[in-house]
């Protein structure tokens, strides 16, 4: 597919201009082979010090652009490099279907702490060039653009959100591969750690399996996953790196797993056709970054169905606690009556009890007992002291405090007033 289907001239220059008038940055677009599609206000200053040498600097500038726009694709975000006279240039890539077309370069600039030292750095990149005099580049005036790393960064995630609105960008696919390269970053790192430790790899292999099942078990999938990235680094430097016996570990992991998220709550019969779709899925994959980002996938999907279910669960716990609670405010209620209507601990049951309501226990009771207070005192003509210990409190003196500290005036002062209003 050729990117120049897939990026009209409207649309690099609709996208073109959003962006320059925030960055005041050049953009560039390439196709797959390096070569400059559209453009605003490109780097010059290559032709400009080697004015004899143009093809040969215009393709060693091309190329440096490529390799930044694959290197954007591999990684799936964007990526900062620098360009043959060693400016700061950045790059997104521009695909569809899983394929890059090529990409949008930016940048060409410097960061502030390269200001003083451009020109020596520049002159050292082109010293091998025949035509180079250094004296051109001394009195050749740069007019360079000095932004920060972190201005750098912003105006990379920009571009990139940019292609997002356009449309020109296969974000799913980007994001599987910046999950594998991430994964595949932290296994290395794992790896290496384990190659200086003296560790009883049988040992580790177990028990991270174990965490991993604990894991599914809460619900933790930000924890499991990276618990699943200690275990593969064990399965690897065990395995030798023997693809097929880390698949078959893998697919024992997913039989361990679906067991810890039946035992979680989540029904066998939900499961058997997934985990049967998943085993095949696993047996089918040729190589080692498939087989990790599908079982990542897998324990994600796992970990959800788990969630799914503890959700549930709370919300039913939840929901005993609160009838408890409406049906009973007016008498004396203690926590671990709470705790007892749904099954649970007295700080577990406190705890959701606060995450749900928002309020402590205490805090909700008192609330409950208040406004049927206001009720009353607007809707009967029972006294104050009867009508404190009607709503719960132990004397009128007790409820006026509360009722005071949330209204901002007497029982009293609250029904007269309120009364008056009425008629």
């Amino acid at each position: 597919m050729q990117i120049t289907k897939y990026v009209s001239l409207k649309t690099f220059s609709d996208l073109e201009k959003i962006y320059c008038q925030r960055t005041g940055l050049p953009l560039i677009l390439i196709n797959r082979e390096g070569q400059v599609i559209y453009k605003n206000n490109e780097c010059r200053i290559c032709l400009q010090l080697l004015p004899n040498e143009k093809k040969t600097v215009e393709r060693n500038c091309q190329l440096r652009m490529l390799q930044a726009v694959e290197e954007s694709f591999r990684w799936g975000e964007g990526y900062i490099t620098t360009c043959p006279l060693g400016l700061i240039i950045f790059a997104v890539p521009v695909t569809a279907k899983q394929k890059l077309l090529g990409g949008l370069i930016s940048g060409f600039a410097i960061f502030p702490e390269m200001a003083k030292d451009i020109k020596e750095e520049i002159a050292d990149k082109l010293e091998n060039y025949h035509d180079f005099h250094p004296s051109i580049l001394h009195n050749h005036r740069l007019n360079l653009k000095t932004i920060s790393l972190r201005l750098t960064r912003e105006y990379l995630s920009f571009l990139l959100s940019l292609t997002r609105k356009y449309r020109i960008n296969d974000f799913i696919y980007l994001k599987e591969k910046k999950e594998r390269y991430i994964q595949q970053f932290k296994i290395a790192n794992f790896l290496d750690d384990l190659k200086k430790s003296e560790s009883d790899i049988s040992r580790k292999i177990l028990d991270k399996q174990n965490e991993i099942i604990q894991r599914v078990k809460l619900g933790d999938k930000n924890g499991a996953r990276e618990i699943l990235n200690e275990f593969l680094g064990s399965i690897f430097f065990e395995s030798g790196m023997n693809f097929e016996i880390i698949k078959v570990r893998a697919i024992e992991l997913v039989v361990i797993i679906s067991r810890a998220a039946i035992e979680a709550g989540v029904e066998a019969k939900e499961l058997f056709g997934l985990n049967y779709s998943y085993l095949t899925d696993l047996n089918k994959v040729k190589d080692i970054e498939e087989l990790l980002y599908k079982l990542n996938q897998i324990l994600e999907n796992f970990i959800n169905k788990v969630s799914l279910i503890r959700d549930k669960k709370r919300k039913i716990k939840s929901k005993k606690m609160m009838d408890y609670v409406n049906q009973n405010f007016t008498m004396k209620i203690t926590a671990k009556q709470v705790a007892e209507a749904a099954g649970l601990s007295i700080s577990r049951a406190l705890h959701l009890f606060k995450e749900e309501t928002g309020l402590s226990l205490t805090d909700y009771i008192i609330k409950l007992r208040l406004d049927y207070g206001k009720y009353l005192l607007l809707n009967t003509d029972i006294k104050l002291a009867e009508l404190a210990s009607e709503v719960g409190f132990y004397d009128q003196s007790h409820f006026t405090r509360y009722f005071k500290k949330k209204e901002g005036m007497s029982p009293s002062q609250f029904r007269s007033t309120h009364k008056r209003e009425q008629v």
